[in-house]
């Protein structure tokens, strides 16, 4: 195969399996559309900021601390610490990415949201994807989500705020069916739980935003643990003694 024909093969590959990322995406991003011009953040300013944040936990978090009257300086340091988990998600497929040119690395980092890497870090590590297949699955899920800012901020204005408030729910909705629909294995659950526990008590010491970056770091600390101990080709030593004896 060429390599124009590897190319558009790639493409077509990352379009295919964006498809259930968008068909999410766009639902929730007129939810925020709606949410954020409800609450009286204007219609472009709304736009830009999913053409230029594209985060949509740190999005709703604008939008409750812009209600809140919280000064642009804490808002800035509150949607840094929220989106930190990122870094995360870098350092996991980094590994995978060494070949890449540089320039490409970057804008495969615009891109990797929580979905984006949920689906590329389950298969990068095995078979590193190639750059078109990235960028197709990162950026067929940035168009449906500004389209559906766009369309939610357009019609937000004559949303009463009440009724938007009712719409919150579809953010934890999203991240709850990614979780449910991972392999149901020991390390996964024992992840989810021991980084849900860290969020839920910063939360309740009132450290929401350090709760996000702590519950990311326990949680995948201790699934990475747990799954290096339980993995098939580990024995305990006492096992290949006896295999010897």
């Amino acid at each position: 195969m060429t390599g124009s024909a590897s190319s558009r093969a790639a493409l077509i590959l990352g379009l295919r399996d964006a498809v259930p990322i968008m068909l999410a995406y766009f639902p929730l991003s007129v939810t925020y559309g709606v949410l954020a011009t409800a609450r009286g953040i204007p219609v472009w300013a709304t736009d830009l900021t999913s053409i230029v944040i594209f985060a949509g936990a740190a999005q709703f978090m604008l939008v409750s601390l812009y209600v809140a009257g919280t000064s642009p300086v804490s808002m800035t340091v509150t949607l840094l610490l929220v989106n930190l988990r990122h870094v995360l998600y870098g350092t996991t497929i980094g590994p995978a990415f060494t070949s890449w040119r540089e320039k490409h690395k970057w804008i495969a980092a615009f891109g990797l949201t929580d979905e984006v890497f949920a689906l590329t870090g389950s298969q990068a590590l095995r078979e590193p994807p190639a750059p078109a297949y990235e960028f197709a699955l990162a950026f067929g899920s940035y168009l449906s989500w500004v389209a559906g800012t766009v369309v939610g901020a357009t019609v937000g204005g004559a949303v009463p705020p009440a009724a938007a408030s009712a719409l919150t729910f579809a953010l934890p909705a999203l991240f709850l069916s990614l979780l449910l629909n991972q392999a149901r294995r020991v390390p996964q659950i024992v992840a989810a739980v021991a980084g849900a526990g860290v969020a839920v008590a910063a939360q309740a010491a009132g450290l929401p935003s350090f709760g996000i970056v702590a519950g990311a770091v326990a949680g995948a600390s201790t699934g990475l643990a747990l799954a290096t101990i339980t993995a098939p080709g580990r024995r305990p030593a006492g096992h290949v003694r006896m295999a010897r004896d």
